[in-house]
């Protein structure tokens, strides 16, 4: 499946929700999503993080695309999250 939800965060949930009917359905495939960095500050990005950790998503894969930009801006000036230049 694809899809484009944006930058509100919604792709990741999306995403776990097709991982977890993997899982309750024993199919053995991975499933992928991308998001990027400036989405990572939407508290839904979070909450999904936590709900993949908590039904143990193995099959779950996020790449994040850390170009260092959001919609307002770059995201040191918009939400900086301290010294985390991996560069």
């Amino acid at each position: 499946m694809e899809l484009s939800a944006g930058s509100l965060g919604q792709g990741l949930g999306v995403a776990i929700g097709s991982a977890l009917s993997a899982k309750l359905e024993d199919k053995n495939y991975r499933v992928y999503t991308i998001l990027g960095d400036g989405e990572l500050n939407e508290g839904s990005v979070w909450e999904a993080v936590m709900c993949a950790s908590h039904y143990k998503l193995d099959n779950l894969v996020a790449i994040v695309d850390r170009n260092r930009l959001q919609i307002d801006g770059p995201t040191k000036e918009v939400m900086c999250l301290g010294d985390l230049t991996a560069k």
